[in-house]
């Protein structure tokens, strides 16, 4: 009987959230937290879900689970969320990128041994370990779902992502793995899984007969294809290691912070070449997916990868080479979560020094062969724009600071929005499979959805703070 309700009880939420969304058309979902140009794979929410029932805490129940997220080469990756305060804009299908913890909320001071925790439940649940691995592993002896796989390990997350310790889910079998992964056996992996992809910075200056670099390559792919395009110097430059050697593609491991330069002849024309890297692989387990929208509009939850089938992926940097004399700046930036702001670079390739303005921040005077750093202190939840000049520079980097959860221990905290997506949902599942409440009993689930249609059919619109991360326009 339990398990033929268990069943039931998806297939009732599943027709309800259809019947609501049909209703709720122009329902806004609001979201969080959002990317730099960032490492590697980009990929759009998908209008699915695979999720139970939540209890984060003093009777609050919410739906938790596996997010997808389509790749640009079409292939799929499956994501958790690790900021239950704020919404999923699936309606408006956004873009995430994949990046770097230190520009996410797992970056933020004292999350390191969450982190680990984190990387250490994908790496021993589901989907990384097939349904019945988990079922042995745990012991579990009951029916046991995708659906009790995914909201099991999702509150096991939020425990570490965003300090939900009550965070349990109604089903048995869930809660059940919930407490495996959050439990002794759990002892957390310190490090953070390479990129899929990256080639950092993405363009660099310099004079003929010189190495114009260094470009840094970080990639989880057993091979990393390297090639020359747009080359205007018809040949005459190379692709070289630290060591000054051509370079082919990269075979085996590449080893961390991988260092590459064009070497450009003395005497070569002012021109420009593209340095390309593309591999095949698997997104490691444990990397963070931000939205990349620039505007607290186009922003969206913060997710962290449990999935992926082997992909393609490819990076591109430019470097450009000129013979005059004088400065030749270029500027970067990047969230650093750690210190709760953005860290704007700026490298003088030339041979004069030249005074750049960071604006807001300060003027810096960069030698020649010199990099200055300025840090520009960003309040979380602030919208940053930060315009850097100097001779034959102006770059402009905008977005919104995005580097902490705002959940305390006991419920969720500003940011729960009626029929809409929060870090799972409140009553409904995105279009996927809506897991059972457990117990033989879905009253509470089965009232969360008539929750949802009531407020679909009233037109009612709840938002969430809207939050960005980080972007860069060249003006």
């Amino acid at each position: 009987m339990f398990h033929s309700q268990k069943r039931a009880a998806s297939r009732i939420g599943t027709v309800m959230l259809a019947t609501g969304i049909a209703v709720a058309s122009g329902l806004y979902v609001a979201g969080a937290a959002s990317a730099d140009s960032g490492a590697g794979i980009t990929a759009t929410i998908q209008p699915t879900m695979v999720s139970g029932a939540v209890d984060t805490g003093g009777g609050h129940v919410i739906q938790g689970g596996l997010f997808t997220l389509k790749t640009d080469d079409g292939k799929l990756i499956q994501t958790y969320c690790i900021d239950i305060d704020h919404g999923v804009k699936i309606k408006d299908a956004v873009k995430y990128q994949e990046s770097n913890w230190a520009s996410s909320s797992l970056g933020a001071p004292g999350k390191e041994e969450a982190a680990g925790k984190i990387r250490w439940i994908l790496e021993h649940s589901y989907p990384k370990l097939s349904l019945d691995a988990v079922k042995a592993a745990v012991g579990i002896k009951g029916e046991f779902t995708k659906e009790d796989a995914a909201a099991g390990t999702q509150a096991a997350i939020w425990r570490y992502s965003d300090n939900k310790t009550a965070a349990t889910p109604v089903d048995a079998e869930a809660k059940q793995l919930t407490e495996y992964l959050a439990g002794s056996k759990n002892t957390g992996l310190k490090e953070e899984p390479a990129p899929s992809l990256d080639l950092d910075p993405a363009s660099v200056n310099g004079k003929s007969g010189s190495k114009l670099g260094p470009f840094t390559l970080n990639s989880s792919a057993s091979t990393v294809k390297l090639a020359l395009s747009g080359d205007t110097s018809g040949g005459k430059v190379k692709l070289v290691d630290k060591d000054g050697k051509s370079v082919a593609d990269l075979k085996g491991p590449v080893a961390k912070d991988t260092k590459l330069f064009l070497d450009v002849p003395a005497g070569t024309a002012a021109g420009s070449a593209t340095v390309k890297a593309s591999a095949t692989t698997s997104v490691p387990t444990g990397r963070v997916f931000l939205s990349v929208g620039y505007t607290p509009e186009k922003h969206s939850q913060t997710m962290i990868l449990a999935g992926s089938e082997e992909l393609s992926v490819a990076k591109t940097a430019k470097a450009t080479w000129t013979q005059a004399k004088g400065p030749l700046l270029e500027a970067t930036s990047k969230v650093d979560c750690t210190k709760n702001g953005v860290q704007v670079t700026v490298t003088n390739s030339g041979d004069e020094q030249a005074t750049v303005t960071v604006t807001p921040g300060k003027s810096v005077t960069v030698g020649a062969g010199k990099t200055e750093t300025v840090f520009v202190p960003v309040a979380e939840d602030a919208t940053y724009d930060i315009k850097v000049s100097g001779p034959n520079l102006t770059e402009e980097f905008k977005g919104i600071l995005d580097c902490k959860t705002t959940s305390t221990t006991g419920g969720t905290t500003g940011g729960t929005t009626t029929g809409g997506t929060t870090g799972g949902t409140t009553g409904s599942t995105t279009g996927g499979s809506l897991a059972s409440t457990g117990g033989g009993s879905h009253t509470g689930m089965i009232a969360g959805i008539a929750g949802l249609l009531v407020a679909a059919g009233g037109g009612a619109v709840f938002a969430l703070r809207r939050r960005g991360r980080h972007g860069r326009s060249a003006a």
